[in-house]
């Protein structure tokens, strides 16, 4: 019955947002879409009625270098900062097509995969949400509203005026709680705190969590950080002297995942632009055929400014305030499941949350926060699980962090429709 409405508050959700995206005005601020429909499509086809009015609006930001690289022959770059723009969510969309590679073909399964990526990443933490907190003390009832509030946190959340489009999040999201589920699935403490993994679950946690984990990294880089619930379990079994099961779970696990990184980042982008490309190429180690820096660093770098307080300008205080209400409530929700409401097993999402919010406040564009946060649900059920106790304290006075919840659950309420909106018009924040 909750997959049922969920499913229904997403589609009302959706409706919403192409309305928005139908009205916004048919001229956009910035003319990177109409140099790019002109390459790419006929005339006649970017007059239509309806790809005048609401597709051509989806075509911005991101989505132009994705939908490029996904017409691209096998979904590969063109360009060298092309690599920053998932080749497999590309490629994945190339192969929805079926061969017919016409512009707005494309761009039309595109959304539609994208979409529907994004509701089942939402009911997907919605099991999740209901296997994590299994073992912790919340009833049944509390345990189902918790994981309602979190998947539909999660439909309206801070990146899904991007998401309407075609954007990677929804199946970085989708890969990571695949993966999460599948851990947990996996994984149980005993009295003392261990770790227990049994041998019978290998094929989930060794196979399937890694290679989830893996797929959502080759998506979004920022995911590499879900590495670290392997780093966790090899500490844990190793105090507990399971040797075996360190080595072939959560290090074999870790392993594989490491192993993909370095090949995806470093070693296949070196034979593909090296020894032509200078700057990049020139940076050895020893006379191994890698790049001490990884590729997507580079990009970053190079082409965005990205790296260590380079965004802490005087001009990007606008999008710091952007970015601030996801900054304050990961932080929180950090906070929160670390003190307030421990539970052993989120203990790993707490490191990873801290780690990613450090890593976007002092090395990255602020504002992306809004969508590049959506694989990690830590905020999402903070938000809901705080949400639930501000429900039964009606006709209370509200304050500390509770006042925070509501703030920011207004907060959204108004910055979902104004970001749709932002997005169609391709108007800031990226």
């Amino acid at each position: 019955m909750d997959v049922l409405k969920l499913t229904g508050v997403f589609a009302t959700i959706k409706c919403i947002q192409c309305l928005i995206a139908l009205l916004a005005p048919n001229i956009q601020f910035d003319t990177s879409t109409a140099l790019f429909l002109k390459k790419f499509a006929s005339q006649e086809d970017i007059n239509n009625w309806w790809n005048a009015r609401f597709w051509n609006k989806l075509v911005g930001w991101d989505a132009v270098y994705f939908l490029k690289n996904a017409m691209q022959p096998n979904s590969q770059p063109e360009y060298e900062h092309e690599n920053a723009f998932s080749p497999l969510w590309s490629q994945m969309v190339r192969e929805a097509c079926h061969g017919d590679l016409s512009f707005y073909h494309v761009l039309k399964t595109g959304v539609l995969l994208e979409n529907s990526i994004h509701l089942g990443s939402a009911i997907l933490l919605y099991f999740l949400t209901l296997k994590t907190f299994k073992t912790n003390t919340l009833g049944t009832r509390e345990r189902r509203h918790l994981a309602f509030k979190s998947a539909v946190l999660f439909i309206a959340g801070s990146g899904s005026g991007f998401f309407l489009g075609l954007y990677s999040e929804p199946l970085s999201a989708f890969l990571t709680f695949l993966g999460l589920l599948s851990r947990e699935i996996s994984v149980k403490y005993d009295l003392h705190g261990n770790l227990v993994v049994p041998w019978y679950k290998w094929p989930v946690y060794t196979l399937l969590s890694a290679t989830c984990f893996t797929a959502a990294f080759a998506v979004r880089p920022n995911c590499i950080l879900l590495g670290l619930f392997y780093i966790f379990d090899l500490y844990k079994l190793l105090v507990s002297r399971n040797y075996g099961k360190a080595l072939f779970m959560p290090f074999l696990s870790g392993l594989s995942m490491f192993s993909f990184f370095i090949y995806y980042h470093y070693y296949a982008p070196y034979q593909t632009y090296c020894p032509s490309r200078g700057a990049w190429c020139s940076k050895k180690i020893l006379n191994l055929p890698l790049s001490y820096q990884s590729i997507y660093n580079f990009i970053q770098g190079q082409y965005w400014n990205n790296g260590f307080l380079r965004y802490w300008t005087l001009n990007n205080v606008p999008n710091f305030i952007i970015g601030l209400p996801n900054v304050i409530t990961l932080w929180f929700s950090a906070i929160y499941f670390s003190h307030q409401y421990p539970c052993s097993n989120l203990k790993p999402l707490v490191l990873i949350t801290r780690l990613l919010l450090i890593i976007l406040v002092l090395f990255a564009h602020i504002q992306i926060i809004n969508r590049v946060s959506s694989f990690i649900p830590l905020h999402l059920w903070y938000i809901a699980h705080r949400h639930n106790r501000l429900n039964s304290m009606k006709g209370k006075n509200i304050k500390g962090d509770d006042r925070l919840v509501r703030l920011y659950v207004i907060w959204i309420i108004f910055w979902l429709p104004l970001q749709t909106a932002l997005f169609a018009s391709f108007l800031p924040p990226a």
